[in-house]
């Protein structure tokens, strides 16, 4: 069982929301100097291609990301990766908190431990079903997933948040 957050919420204007993206907005240009190749985030999806290249060398393991979430890399390139997805296929950022029932429902990148609970951001275009929204979080922790739930060998990468995209259809 489980308990998601007051219905009465509407995940696009969740209180924890506008900060957060107010936040990552005012903080990119400085993200990507950081990265350094600022020049590559320019919100194609083939930039995407360049940070995946980026968070493989810098980390190992998905362990090592959730316990990287909240630091200033992992954070922008968890906004970067959603305003992608929200600019080539007309999404838009939500925030439905979940937590195991019982548990107190978790604020946006929370101090609480993260199994058991959804306290980062999604995107999803509106008027599709939430089961279609992409975490841009959990993208990056499924890096570096080598099978799934069956043990059969998986290699996934950035760009398959973009599901059947083909920027050919944007020119």
């Amino acid at each position: 069982m489980a308990d998601r957050t007051d219905h009465g919420i509407d995940p696009q204007t969740h209180p924890d929301l506008p900060a957060w993206l107010a936040e990552r907005a005012r903080s990119f240009e400085d993200w990507a100097a950081a990265t350094g190749v600022p020049g590559t985030w320019d919100f194609s999806p083939r930039s995407l291609d360049g940070l995946e290249v980026l968070i493989r060398s810098r980390y190992d393991s998905a362990a090592e990301t959730l316990g990287a979430r909240r630091d200033a890399f992992l954070q922008g390139a968890c906004w970067y990766i959603g305003e992608v997805v929200c600019r080539t296929r007309g999404a838009v950022w939500k925030f439905e908190p979940f937590a195991v029932k019982g548990a107190e429902l978790p604020s946006l990148f929370g101090e609480a431990d993260p199994s058991g609970v959804v306290d980062d951001p999604c995107v999803a275009v509106p008027g599709e079903d939430m089961e279609e929204a992409v975490y841009p979080m959990g993208a990056v922790h499924g890096l570096f997933c080598t099978e799934d739930e069956l043990g059969n060998p998986v290699e996934q990468h950035l760009s398959d948040v973009l599901g059947d995209f083909d920027e050919d259809d944007e020119e």
